[in-house]
């Protein structure tokens, strides 16, 4: 049956509801249902565009198969494949049986098939340089893992392995400090518009010493975090939300009683928004993942904006997330595109250049509260007497903080003269516009190929963070051999989802990649593991006014529908052009 959001889609897009109308439509929506049907008109039009010379949409749409739908001819070409694989990377492979009894690997089950799993090994690298790394089999792989986010200048790059042999040279001590920090520190506030800096060892420590400081400041206890979002290991901010709205922990070994001081809220809903306001007598900080690592396509910056103004109006400490975005998509991060400044914000990977490492920056009044401030040699000044406690041998280890200073600094070098860099701009060859344009033109390349090919697939991407998503499928075995077969014809990418270009992918490294997609699925096309099925003829919104068919109706919404003339068409033809050009940025 069709949804509500459908059917004002439909009505939206055949010019049969007026521009007034369709506003009041959209603004009784929730925050989810607003994005979906922006997502489902924009589908639409892409659809059109690309049946410019047909007046209708293919009576087919491919589908992937699952463990389920296995058949004899799958399990034959899986078997051979099984085979081929095993003769790629022997050396990859014998490792897992020789290796796995000392070695506990977490991420060994993720995403396991079991009709798959002689081929569910990492390989075993040798070297990785430039946009490439290397197996023990002798295979070159141009890399879009992007090391799960921490490399955006691609591995072992001049400027950072100088940093890290002069660090070495000069030997590593614990204990005290080094002009480094100071100078990291001065750097990391002035790229993000943020007063003070702390390191941690890790991102999962990073939010824990956030939430503590929230806490400490508020004297409250609740937590609000976001459904979909992924906030690290810590008990503290590992639950997840029942169909009743209840927070549970997330696993086994964590406990109840963290749960029980979380609120998971919907992400981009306005009752979430209510929530905060009506509650925050209680709620000692907000945490958000500004686009969710999970969720790309989720960006509700409208939501993020509101959340900010209601958090300022209750005093309640709005944490930032930005352990995959952060430098990620811009010097700000999601922060400065989306213009919102949060109190405090954590970070993990790229600042360390490749070393484990975590960053809480924020404003005085909240990281005062982990050394008590600033205070003066030569007069009656002391630190603040209520203080958070926080610890952690390596949190200022020297090779870190080499490695960040000499990231840090590369990024502020090659933003210097960029004015658009904080935002997304084609106008520029800064380091975030260059990187985040190429990445846009690859996803935009594929994504077409998959909408020409009638392939439930779609790439989301977020500066030059992108993650391949099957529509209606959540990892089945069609999506599990597309990545094998992607390692197969020399790319290698990330099992847990998100893929990454850094700096030092060329044009002709992104070619291979779009040539090997393709290729790839064409394969899968051929073998089986796509088969079609029909949907419902609709009418092209390419047809003239006059044209448009009549659309099946039986919810309230189908009671407003009135004539429009062509003056009004065209308004509001130019009024949702705006608005998607809007949510493409």
């Amino acid at each position: 049956m069709q949804t509500l959001e459908n059917e004002i889609a439909e009505k939206i897009l055949s010019k049969k509801i007026e521009k007034k109308e369709a506003i009041k439509l959209f603004d009784g929506l929730s925050e989810t249902d607003k994005l979906q049907l922006i997502t489902k008109i924009k589908s639409k039009l892409l659809d059109a565009t690309s049946l410019t010379k047909s007046s209708r949409i293919s009576a087919s749409r491919l589908k992937p198969i699952d463990q389920r739908d296995l058949e004899d001819r799958h399990r034959a070409y899986i078997k051979e494949l099984a085979k081929e694989y095993q003769k790629f990377v022997p050396k990859s492979r014998e490792n897992i049986p020789k290796n796995h009894f000392h070695f506990v690997d977490q991420r060994r089950n993720f995403h396991l098939i079991k009709e798959i799993k002689k081929m569910h090994f990492q390989i075993t690298y040798e070297k990785a340089e430039g946009a490439y790394v290397h197996d023990i089999d002798g295979n070159k792989y141009i890399d879009i893992s992007g090391d799960m986010g921490v490399n955006i200048f691609g591995h072992k790059p001049p400027f950072l392995v100088k940093a890290l042999k002069e660090a070495i040279d000069r030997g590593i001590p614990l204990a005290g400090y080094s002009e480094t920090i100071n100078e990291t520190s001065k750097i990391i506030s002035e790229l993000t518009g943020h007063d003070r800096v702390l390191f941690t060892q890790s991102g999962t420590e990073a939010v824990v010493v956030a939430t503590r400081i929230a806490r400490a400041a508020t004297n409250k206890k609740k937590i609000v975090l976001f459904d979909g979002a992924y906030h690290g290991l810590s008990d503290n901010v590992m639950a997840m939300r029942d169909m009743q709205g209840n927070s549970l922990a997330a696993g086994p070994g964590m406990l109840q009683e963290f749960a029980d001081q979380i609120i998971v809220l919907k992400y981009g809903d306005k009752e979430s928004l209510d929530f905060v306001e009506n509650h925050s007598d209680e709620i000692a900080g907000v945490l958000v993942e500004p686009v969710q690592s999970r969720h790309i396509y989720n960006k509700p910056i409208e939501f993020l904006k509101e959340l900010r103004n209601i958090t300022i109006e209750h005093n309640v400490p709005l944490i930032f997330d930005e352990m995959i975005t952060g430098f990620r998509v811009g010097p700000q991060g999601a922060q400065g595109v989306f213009g919102v400044l949060p109190d405090m914000v954590t970070y993990g990977k790229i600042p360390g250049g490749g070393l484990p490492t975590g960053v809480v920056v924020g404003s005085s009044e909240y990281m005062d509260l982990i050394d008590g401030g600033t205070w003066e040699f030569d007069d009656d000044s002391m630190p603040k007497s209520k203080r958070v406690g926080m610890g952690g041998t390596h949190s200022q280890n020297p090779l870190k903080v080499a490695a960040a200073y000499a990231t840090m600094n590369e990024i502020k070098k090659r933003t210097a003269n960029c004015q658009s860099c904080s935002v997304f701009s084609n106008q520029c060859e800064g380091l975030y516009c260059k990187l985040n344009n190429r990445t846009t033109r690859m996803v935009e390349e594929l994504n077409s190929y998959f909408l020409e090919n009638n392939l439930p697939i779609t790439i989301d991407h977020f500066g030059s963070l992108f993650r391949f998503r099957y529509i209606d499928s959540y990892w089945g075995i069609t999506e599990a051999l597309m990545f094998i077969l992607l390692r197969m014809h020399g790319i290698e990418t990330n099992i847990q989802g998100n893929c990454f270009l850094t700096t030092a992918h060329t044009d002709t490294d992104i070619k291979k990649v779009i040539a090997a997609v393709k290729k790839s699925l064409k394969i899968l096309i051929k073998e089986g593991f796509f088969y079609e099925v029909k949907i419902e003829e609709i009418a092209s919104v390419t047809d003239k006014p006059g044209d448009a068919k009549p659309i099946a109706t039986g919810t309230t919404a189908s009671k407003h529908v009135t004539n429009i003339d062509n003056s009004q068409i065209q308004k509001l033809k130019e009024h949702l052009i705006s608005d998607l050009k809007r949510f493409d940025q």
